[in-house]
């Protein structure tokens, strides 16, 4: 007897949500480093005194995880939910990399050119394959993890 419904929830093989994990995983840190002071007083650390960049760019790496995963998960009900929820992720990461590219021209400096020996690099990096068996959650954080120190 045929299944009612596709398969659905494959998106923790998917590499976009593999890198999507490590974007998200490595602006937490950014954000945390980078848009924090520290109260005089009191000794209290805060975050992004000049307004929301703190919040926009940690929401926005966080969009662009969460809509791969719950695409993945419509899959099998609706194509167009799918399809919907991963362009919400796609422009979830640009609206990110946007802040990004103004963060550093903020500080007068500029984004590396596509031809310097940097980008170059970085596009070259490629993710491994996920190696999963049965202990998919597991597996996939310890794959992403792997994956990030690349």
């Amino acid at each position: 007897m045929p299944e009612l419904f596709d398969k659905h929830g494959g998106f923790r093989k998917l590499h976009t949500f593999t890198l999507a994990t490590v974007v998200q995983l490595e602006t937490l840190g950014f954000c945390r480093r980078f848009l924090t002071f520290d109260h005089r007083e009191t000794g209290t650390k805060f975050y992004d005194p000049k307004g929301r960049q703190y919040d926009q760019m940690t929401q926005a790496a966080r969009s662009g995880r969460q809509n791969i995963i719950e695409g993945s998960e419509r899959s099998s009900t609706s194509k167009d939910t799918e399809m919907k929820l991963t362009d919400v992720a796609r422009a979830s990461l640009s609206e990110l990399r946007g802040d990004y590219e103004i963060f550093i021209l903020d500080r007068q400096q500029l984004s590396w050119s596509v031809h310097s020996s940097e980008a170059k690099a970085g596009n070259a990096i490629s993710l491994d394959d996920a190696p999963f068996t049965d202990d998919t959650v597991h597996e996939s954080a310890k794959h992403a993890l792997e994956q990030r120190k690349k």
